[in-house]
């Protein structure tokens, strides 16, 4: 798809994102790192929790159907090297704080995408940033959490990842317009902005004069009675939705039955009329009813598997399904089925499964032609073949700690 196009990035978390994606699409994308690797091979988690700069999970994720090379930009031979290669690049992929010398002249067709954790004018154009910042800026978190509670964050560097799926997203769209005018782009992406998308509708909702979005609760309250919408189960959790009406109370009395057969709830409660909302009244359930069907179904969980409760979920009909975790992802039979895992080699004789595209084309696969590259991997090949630099030459610039 992208075969014809050459990127180079420099290597930081924040580019990596982008980098892998037009890998994916065929592109041929050279990372330089500086000697002593790039911070992204400092990212947990390790291969058996220990660090390395080759054991990085993320780096191997991040990282596939790329090429490497070692070069300190900064320096002077750096800049001449990194001049005369960008030259010969479609595309540059950098950051602010790892960004190409301005003395680099990269020709009118080149475009160059610069990922920043901010705007490049504003208040906060020169904050100090790590993940945690930016997320917190971005106003995502704000929609986590309880709503009597500070907010969540996320799990894993979220703003890293969005910031380089928006730099791939950016380019493609410059490389559409220059393949109709001819022309390259200066492109600029914001972490924050890329990580306000997950809370977009907050900033529509108050720029129409409208009412706070609160914090989604993990629960309901319905007639004086908080119903958990995730509940506890024997090995993890479950999402199980308790509602009423033409639509969904028949789900709910089946789900009221199924309580019952199992001894949790009383059977009179299971020939109660949960179309109602409890507490209507035109009769049905009771708040003490529904109150006594929630710690009856809480208790009920206690004793299933997440696999029992999705099995009774499509059985019964009822409006339930497991929570997973990564290994659940991990042994996913309809994952599996469908493909979306592949053997990758992160070291000698170790191979992991591991997701194998991030979308799926009708004229177009995406395939691991080569792992994550190893540092300095491929040095002395590119600067070999692009420059015409001589074996002497390669092995000056590395006693000098140039490569």
């Amino acid at each position: 798809m992208l075969d014809d196009i050459r990127v180079l990035e420099i290597s930081a978390p924040d580019t990596m994102m982008a980098g892998r994606i037009l890998a994916d699409l065929g592109a041929d994308v050279i990372v330089v790192e500086p000697p002593a690797g790039s911070p992204g091979r400092r990212l947990e988690p390790f291969l058996a929790d220990i660090p390395g700069l080759e054991r990085s999970l993320t780096w191997h994720a991040l990282n596939r159907n790329k090429r490497a090379i070692t070069l300190d930009i900064n320096s002077p031979d750096g800049r001449e090297i990194i001049g005369s290669l960008a030259a010969k690049f479609d595309i540059v992929l950098e950051t602010k704080e790892n960004a190409l010398p301005d003395s680099i002249d990269l020709g009118s067709r080149v475009i160059r995408c610069t990922v920043a954790p901010f705007a490049k004018t504003g208040p906060k154009s020169d904050y100090a940033a790590s993940d945690f910042i930016v997320m917190a800026s971005s106003g995502a978190p704000s929609m986590t959490g309880d709503p009597d509670r500070p907010p969540l964050f996320f799990a894993v560097p979220q703003a890293m990842m969005e910031a380089g799926s928006e730099a791939a997203i950016a380019v493609l769209s410059a490389l559409a317009a220059r393949d109709r005018d001819g022309a390259g782009q200066a492109v600029e992406v914001s972490a924050r902005l890329a990580a306000m998308m997950l809370s977009f509708g907050q900033p529509i909702v108050l720029g129409s004069g409208n009412r706070e979005i609160p914090r989604a609760a993990v629960r309901n309250t319905i007639a004086g009675v908080d119903i958990p919408s995730a509940w506890e189960c024997a090995d993890g959790f479950v999402l199980i939705t308790i509602a009423f009406g033409p639509a969904f109370g028949p789900m709910t009395q089946r789900l009221v039955k199924w309580a019952a057969d199992e001894g949790h709830v009383p059977v009179r409660l299971a020939e109660t009329n949960w179309v109602l909302t409890p507490g209507d009244p035109a009769g049905g359930a009771s708040p003490d009813d529904l109150r006594t069907t929630v710690n009856g179904l809480r208790a009920l969980c206690l004793t299933k598997k997440k696999t029992e409760v999705a099995e009774a979920a499509r059985r019964l009909g009822i409006l339930a399904s497991a929570i997973f975790d990564m290994r659940d992802v991990a042994e996913s039979p309809q994952y599996r089925g469908r493909g979306l895992w592949t053997p990758v080699e992160i070291a000698p004789g170790k191979t992991i499964d591991a997701p194998a595209r991030f979308a799926q084309f009708s004229n177009y696969s995406i395939e691991t032609r080569r792992p994550a590259p190893k540092l300095s991997e491929h040095t002395a090949t590119i600067l070999g073949d692009e420059l015409g630099l001589s074996a002497s030459e390669i092995q000056a610039l590395f006693v000098h700690g140039i490569i």
